[in-house]
């Protein structure tokens, strides 16, 4: 009951000391936040898969990638396909930030049958772009 009662006097001293905004005609316009600065468009250059393969080993599927440009890279979404046209998402794979390059692995249980890999990959400006596909065999 205490916490509660100490909870509403914060809120109403929150309330009270909350700093007022004066609008361009100087009207008094209360919770308001500042208007933000006009924003600049950057271009990046969006990360691209240098370098993709995959192999079985121990009853275990893994794909490797290299990719550039790896710190505009936001997520990587794994797709597999048993026809090469209808693809599935498999994992799903962050960006580390790292500046420049990096690498990256997945790994899954071996299937039985032929599978199309690539991978998906996701810029940090909601850019999309495609890896080239790799064939894993059993």
């Amino acid at each position: 009951m205490i916490k509660n009662i100490a909870l509403v006097v914060l809120i109403a001293i929150r309330l009270i000391d909350q700093p007022l905004a004066i609008t361009d005609n100087n009207n008094i316009a209360p919770f308001t936040s500042p208007v933000p600065a006009p924003s600049t468009t950057v271009s990046i250059t969006p990360a691209k898969v240098t370098s993709i393969n995959g192999n079985i080993s121990n009853g275990k599927m893994l794909l490797q990638w290299t990719v550039s440009e790896n710190e505009n890279a936001d997520q990587f979404e794994i797709e597999k396909s048993s026809d090469g046209k209808n693809f599935k998402m498999a994992a799903l794979v962050f960006g580390t930030d790292k500046a420049e390059s990096d690498n990256y692995q997945f790994f899954e249980k071996a299937s039985t049958q032929k599978l199309l890999y690539r991978v998906k990959i996701i810029n940090k400006n909601q850019t999309v772009s495609y890896s080239t596909g790799v064939e894993v065999k059993p």
